[in-house]
């Protein structure tokens, strides 16, 4: 158990300093933004109380806010998706798997439902974040461009990682 605190603990300081240092600075085409610290979130065990997920989603997305110099809008985007992550495993997953606790990665969700669970994430934490920083609908297509585009280039980096994590057995 203390095993598995001290990786999260590592993982969880290595996405917030490369969110950070070097993710919040890039801006493929002037819109796509890659949010790879959402990964941690997702990747919490599958049984984990929701009120835990969400402070620590809380303080994840308060650390990216004081370096990146926005007032809470990481903070909320990432409590909201903490919150919605147990339906959206509920509505993803066979019902025989939700009483197991596990890693949400491909090898133990399966390839069709880890891609489902993710894309639902990643595009409602997107959506929540990009309306809360544009605040209006005054320009919806620069919203709506800045939306997918950062919403694929995210979904693309997990799927990425979750492939290049080696799977233990």
């Amino acid at each position: 158990m203390n095993r598995r605190i001290i990786t999260y603990t590592f993982f969880f300081i290595f996405l917030v300093l490369l969110q950070a240092t070097v993710l919040n600075d890039i801006a493929l085409f002037g819109y796509a933004t890659p949010l790879l610290y959402i990964c941690f979130i997702l990747k919490l065990p599958s049984l984990m109380a929701t009120n835990g997920v969400m402070t620590i989603a809380f303080f994840m997305g308060l650390i990216v806010d004081i370096f990146s110099n926005t007032p809470g809008m990481n903070a909320f985007a990432a409590t909201t998706m903490a919150f919605m992550r147990k339906p959206v495993m509920s509505l993803v997953l066979p019902r025989s798997d939700e009483a197991v606790s596990v890693i949400p990665s491909m090898t133990t969700f399966g390839v069709e439902h880890f891609i489902g669970y993710t894309v639902v994430m990643v595009f409602q934490f997107c959506l929540v974040l990009f309306l809360i920083d544009a605040f209006t609908f005054f320009n919806p297509l620069t919203l709506l461009l800045r939306f997918l585009s950062s919403a694929l280039l995210t979904f693309a980096l997990i799927l990425a990682v979750d492939c290049l994590k080696p799977g233990k057995k």
